[in-house]
């Protein structure tokens, strides 16, 4: 009897050994006063957030207050509920060049793609606006919005299908049309931009810009800063919403599935071209409705959650870790309503925003 309680003990030590630390995972509160933000982004060097809210505004968080760096309501058009300015990045060698790439849909609904230099304070310069890429949008919906610079210095843009329900366009898997894609252009080279010579139709076949296809909604990604591999959270249809993965040795033509599959199910069967890539964890609408693609922790405040992927869904507002080898969702104990978009600063320290205004550091 004793031996079988010893065995019982020792089972469940060693269980809340090998289990995530989410437990431990706290947040603090750094303000509630945004104003329905979309994304977060770092300065290289620089501590405080620099957030995108939907209505047009840039905005910075310094010792809790909300400090405006630029307002571009008068480009940014809402006609739609997941329209408005959605992404955000700082040039890698912003601290050289004061580069700042922002995605919105204008007053038309068409995707922008515009780039700014800062001035003073960092403030982006309106008269140094340059669109970079424009893509005509022919529903309102399932813009995408993600912006991120691979560690292969090129930015990779996330684009929705169109919209509409169910892709009607076949939108996603036809390499013709920038739907539904994650593209990937190098902006240090031509004008506005060159496409670079490993893109999988940069000699013909398809639109040269696409790197990846097959995505109904990517409306986060991010690479990984230790091994570089891409992590992407893809809006499922009504059933299954997804996260998938992409090594930084990526296959020549990724493709993510839609609308073949919706998550890990077959939606609309059809030949795909390309590298299917199967996602690393799905689950159905009775834990959440839209998957939100977050960062693997790389920072040090938080020992149990190194290493793991963390994301979230903006039904639940639930928060989660999975890790590549075991894609079991872990909540980390953190909630957040209405949870919007993720950040990470440099020193790989997570941040989360809710569209009601709150923006949360994690935390032990």
């Amino acid at each position: 009897m004793r031996r079988a309680l010893l065995l019982a003990v020792l089972s469940a030590a060693l269980a809340a050994a090998l289990a995530p630390a989410a437990s431990a995972v706290g947040y603090e509160t750094l303000t509630t006063e945004l104003q329905a933000p979309t994304a977060i982004a770092f300065r290289p060097g620089v501590a405080n957030p620099v957030v995108a809210e939907q209505k047009g505004r840039i905005v910075t968080v310094r010792k809790g207050k909300v400090v405006v760096l630029a307002d571009l309501a008068d480009r940014v058009g809402q006609g739609g509920g997941e329209q408005g300015l959605l992404g955000l990045v700082f040039h890698p060698r912003y601290a050289e060049n004061r580069l700042l790439f922002v995605n919105y849909t204008d007053q038309a609904g068409n995707t922008q793609i515009v780039r700014f230099k800062t001035g003073r304070f960092h403030k982006p310069l309106k008269g140094s606006a340059k669109t970079i890429l424009s893509v005509r949008q022919p529903y309102a919906n399932h813009n995408g919005g993600s912006l991120a610079f691979g560690p292969d210095g090129f930015l990779y843009i996330g684009l929705g299908d169109g919209g509409s329900g169910g892709d009607p366009g076949n939108r996603a898997q036809n390499p013709n049309t920038p739907l539904g894609k994650i593209l990937r252009i190098n902006v240090d080279e031509g004008d506005p931009y060159a496409i670079p010579a490993t893109n999988p139709f940069a000699g013909g076949g398809g639109n040269p810009a696409v790197w990846a296809l097959g995505l109904r909604n990517p409306w986060r990604f991010s690479f990984d800063r230790r091994g570089g591999g891409l992590w992407v959270g893809d809006v499922g249809q009504k059933q299954r919403e997804e996260v998938s993965f992409v090594p930084k040795a990526a296959p020549p033509l990724p493709n993510f599935g839609w609308n073949a599959f919706e998550g890990d199910r077959p939606y609309a069967p059809q030949p795909t071209r390309g590298d299917l890539i199967t996602p690393i964890a799905a689950y159905d609408h009775a834990q959440g409705c839209s998957v939100v693609g977050g960062y693997v922790y790389r920072g040090r405040a938080i020992r149990g959650l190194r290493g793991h992927y963390v994301f979230g869904d903006w039904c639940k507002g639930a928060i989660w870790s999975i890790t590549r080898k075991d894609p079991t969702r872990v909540p980390v104990g953190v909630t957040l309503a209405k949870l919007t978009t993720f950040g990470e600063d440099d020193q790989g320290e997570l941040y989360a925003a809710s569209g009601s205004g709150r923006l949360i550091r994690l935390v032990p």
